[in-house]
């Protein structure tokens, strides 16, 4: 109050002297004797240090009563403010804690702060987030059943998207020795809602070896793959290499580096197409055991493409995979994968279309999940 009377003052006394033509020091002499007593009068007013005008005691009064009335109601509201905040994120906590149990911790905690900030910056109310995620946000009706379209299609809301790209971003949530959980995982999971008959989520994320999510109604499991998620032979790099020159050298065959990686076309230059044909086979019984003498980079891509996917639906009914701006492709059996990459060999190439070979490190023989 003093801090602000003493801003306020020093003008009140200017017009004053002005008004009645006296000078300020002549001024602040009359009303109070010094500019520090005047301030301290006014700041804490008395019926012995008020200025003998009364209408310019008045007028001081009320601006300096204006200004505590203003700090009283300011700090009323952002108290009233911070009590819905807190109440709404009371309830975000229940929802996710019933309906989600197997998020604790500091996973929890982050997929709060996550939830509550979107829906804030997207202006979107909490209760309003809560119901339409207990609803659904998606068309679950219609998402399993399609095998290829986006993600983003399937809002019953458009005004949703920008929450949506969020959720599918979150990766918080492993607990308990479980996998990570990936990209697009708690979208289907949150996105698709709560089962009002079974109280419980229409998809749930399941980290038992056997698929990403599980569809409970329909009761299937699926693998999730976003943006480049990789489905693998189960050999990693470097073991592959390894087996690789032990069967050149009893092949009598001599490789540069000692460190062939297959699809290199600018490295591989100097190969001639018989030479590569045959690294290729070599590189493949690395991999399978399977002896074959030569072998086309298409047919080696398809067979990695096979064996990959094969060992996916071992453990799980389908594998979906999205790009990063929603679009999906879906395949229910391994005959459905074989097909769509059979004529689109050419284009695997790269790290987001294409495999991951490498001679020296521990990641697996894989390829890229893209839609094309």
């Amino acid at each position: 109050l003093r801090e602000e009377g003493n801003e306020v003052i020093p003008g009140i006394v200017g017009a004053l002297a002005d008004k009645y033509g006296f000078d300020v020091e002549e001024a602040m002499g009359i009303l109070g004797h010094s500019q520090d007593k005047l301030k301290w009068n006014v700041a804490h007013p008395t019926t012995t240090t008020m200025t003998t005008d009364k209408s310019s005691n008045m007028n001081v009064q009320k601006h300096l009563q204006s200004i505590v009335d203003a700090k009283d109601t300011e700090e009323e509201q952002k108290n009233i403010i911070m009590e819905a905040q807190n109440k709404d994120l009371k309830q975000l906590e229940k929802y996710i804690s019933k309906y989600y149990p197997n998020i604790k911790d500091s996973h929890y905690t982050t997929l709060i702060d996550i939830l509550y900030v979107t829906a804030v910056r997207n202006y979107i109310t909490i209760p309003n987030l809560i119901k339409d995620l207990y609803n659904g946000i998606l068309d679950k009706d219609v998402i399993y059943k399609l095998n290829s379209g986006n993600i983003y299609d399937l809002l019953k809301n458009p005004t949703y998207k920008l929450i949506a790209e969020r959720i599918k971003d979150i990766t918080v949530g492993s607990n308990g020795g479980m996998a990570n959980i990936g990209k697009g995982e708690h979208l289907l999971s949150f996105g698709c809602g709560i089962n009002p008959e079974t109280d419980k989520p229409y998809v749930n994320i399941i980290k038992n070896g056997n698929g990403d999510i599980r569809y409970n109604v329909e009761g299937v499991n699926e693998e999730v793959k976003w943006n480049g998620g990789k489905v693998d032979v189960g050999q990693v790099g470097k073991d592959v290499t390894r087996k690789f020159n032990s069967l050149a050298k009893i092949k009598d065959i001599k490789i540069k580096d000692n460190k062939y990686v297959p699809f290199r076309t600018k490295k591989d230059k100097h190969l001639t197409e018989e030479q590569r044909e045959t690294y290729n086979a070599l590189y493949w019984q690395a991999i399978s055991e399977e002896e074959i003498v030569r072998l086309t980079n298409n047919e080696l891509k398809q067979k990695i493409i096979n064996m990959s996917f094969s060992k996916i639906f071992e453990k799980s009914d389908s594998l979906i995979m999205f790009n990063d701006d929603g679009k999906f492709h879906r395949f229910r059996n391994l005959e459905q994968a074989n097909a769509y990459y059979s004529d689109k060999l050419e284009e695997l190439k790269g790290t987001s279309k294409g495999f991951e070979c490498r001679a020296d490190q521990s990641n697996p023989i894989a390829l890229y999940c893209y839609v094309f």
